[in-house]
């Protein structure tokens, strides 16, 4: 064929028999200065193909981390109405009754979909997080029962937890979730068939070449790092689904899987680490996942739940959000504190009503989001009036952005939405309790 490529000779004559050695080194210099010319030409252009991708994957993961942010907002809203008023329904119904147990199904099914927009705003690293000292080796021991019996019985898992690695700075109950979710995807390469899964922790030093080579994360910074590899002895993966499975409900499956790995993504990257798959057809996958090491500070001791308490309050209070299922779930529930509550429709209004109920110094639930003031600009002019104003922001937002925008301000607390009558009785008690 044309295209095929054959062995050639290059036979050089030169009449000149006394000068041929010169000119042959001179012309033997220069084939060797113009291939290495090309060689540095063609390692640029790969480089640069490399970059390219690099960015356009970065670029297009953090255009789908907002848009799930912005939908796992809208949906929180949303639920916040749901759980609410069907909590306030429960509690009028008798405890054992066809109606109330209705209404529990009805709290739970909502509750499962609140998790979901959690895993959208793990995924958009907007969640909410409670960053303490995780041993990662420790963690994973905790929950190996669990993850027995989440994976196909044909499956073996091996497990290589060093005692002695340092702590990381991390939210326990998300990185949880990515365990659970890598030894998950991990049993499904494995399929039907009998397979190994391994669990690898470890600490290492990773300096900035090891850094740029491995991790298209380019904010991490030089320093200590624990790991955690979770291999399988799978089916493998092409490099075109490798390319998408951090996409959200991306799947090999017939069925999706929800966020998955998209959520794991966005957990790790909230936690300033970052993650990698290596994976060929035929060979397995396995996942590296990299977190900042906080070396000298000691895990905390797991805390026990404790049962809600029946506070009640007194006082005023006001409610300053632009939905008005919102404004009127929450004024029914701060009125079963014990409070007398007044409302707003957007920051502008709130601040208004504020001025007016000053001399009563009322408590105000503050809605991040809204038109003509929004909550940041609603809280500073708040402060103007008052400047011991005590005001717990809610949004269906993570903690994250909350203290990103208000750190040092004198917030008097937070609220996630959705919220339970519990969990706003908390947040309350605690604001406005010495």
């Amino acid at each position: 064929p044309a295209t095929e490529e054959k062995p050639a000779q290059l036979v050089l004559q030169l009449r000149d028999a006394d000068s041929a050695p010169t000119k042959f080194k001179e012309l033997s210099d220069r084939v060797t200065k113009v291939t290495a010319a090309l060689h540095r030409q063609q390692r640029a252009e790969e480089e640069r193909r490399e970059l390219e991708a690099q960015m356009l994957q970065s670029q297009k993961l953090e255009s789908l981390g907002v848009m799930a942010g912005g939908i796992a907002h809208d949906f929180n809203n949303l639920l916040t109405s749901i759980i609410g008023y069907s909590e306030l329904a429960r509690a009028q119904l008798p405890e054992h009754s066809a109606a109330g147990e209705f209404v529990d199904a009805a709290v739970t099914g909502a509750r499962r979909a609140a998790e979901l927009t959690q895993q959208m705003l793990a995924y958009s690293g907007k969640g909410s997080r409670i960053v303490e000292p995780v041993q990662l080796s420790r963690l994973v021991k905790d929950i190996t029962r669990l993850l027995e019996v989440s994976i196909s019985k044909k499956c073996v898992m091996r497990f290589e937890l060093p005692e002695d690695l340092p702590a990381c700075m991390a939210d326990a109950t998300q990185l949880r979730q990515v365990i659970m979710n890598l030894i998950i995807n991990a049993s499904d390469a494995i399929g039907d068939r009998s397979g190994v899964i391994s669990i690898t922790t470890g600490a290492a030093w990773c300096d900035r070449d090891y850094l740029d080579e491995n991790f298209i994360n380019d904010t991490l910074e030089e320093g200590l790092y624990v790991h955690m590899e979770v291999a399988d002895t799978g089916k493998g993966m092409s490099a075109d689904v490798r390319a998408r499975i951090f996409d959200p409900f991306f799947t090999t499956k017939f069925t999706g899987r929800g966020l998955g790995l998209a959520a794991v993504l966005g957990v790790i990257r909230g936690h300033k680490g970052a993650i990698r798959v290596y994976s060929e057809p035929g060979r397995g996958t396995t996942f590296k996942v990299l977190l900042p090491a906080a070396p000298g500070v000691e895990p905390q001791a797991v805390k026990s739940d404790s049962e809600p308490e029946q506070w009640q309050g007194f006082g005023t209070a006001l409610v300053i959000d632009d939905e008005e299922s919102i404004r009127a779930l929450a004024r029914h529930m701060l009125m079963r504190m014990g409070f007398e509550v007044a409302t707003a429709s957007d920051g502008r209004e709130g601040v208004e009503v504020y001025r007016e109920m000053a001399a009563s110094n009322p408590l105000v639930l503050l809605d991040l989001t809204m038109p003509h003031l929004d909550g940041a600009a609603a809280f500073a002019q708040l402060r103007r009036i008052n400047p011991k104003v005590r005001v717990i922001v809610m949004s269906g937002y993570g903690e994250q952005t909350i203290d990103t925008q208000f750190a040092g301000k004198g917030l008097a607390g937070f609220l996630q939405k959705p919220f339970r009558l519990a969990e706003l009785r908390d947040v309350v008690k605690a604001a406005v309790e010495p």
